[in-house]
């Protein structure tokens, strides 16, 4: 299950930065999971096309606000560009 594969990571490599990645009408269920277990996102319309059942997302702007509203439901602050480049090990832009 997902919180077996959280907890393994946990123990195997705890300082490892994760996310997970659902697709399809899963995207906003594994991002939901994500945020409550203390992990970071995925979304986009590369994965997902849709907001719900009935509606197309317009852009991929929406589809990062409803993780942006996860992430302030489970009081997870949401990293700026420059924030996720630093947890990635990224140059600066």
């Amino acid at each position: 299950s997902f919180d077996y594969f959280v907890e393994t990571l946990g123990r195997l490599a705890p300082d490892a930065q994760w996310c997970a990645a659902g697709i399809g009408r899963h995207q906003i269920e594994v991002n939901e999971w994500c945020v409550a277990a203390g992990g970071h996102c995925r979304t986009g319309l590369e994965d997902n096309i849709r907001i719900d059942r009935d509606t197309l997302a317009p852009s991929n702007a929406a589809l990062v606000r409803r993780v942006v509203d996860l992430c302030d439901r489970y009081a997870r602050p949401v990293a700026t560009a420059a924030q996720a480049r630093a947890i990635l090990g990224l140059d600066a832009a």
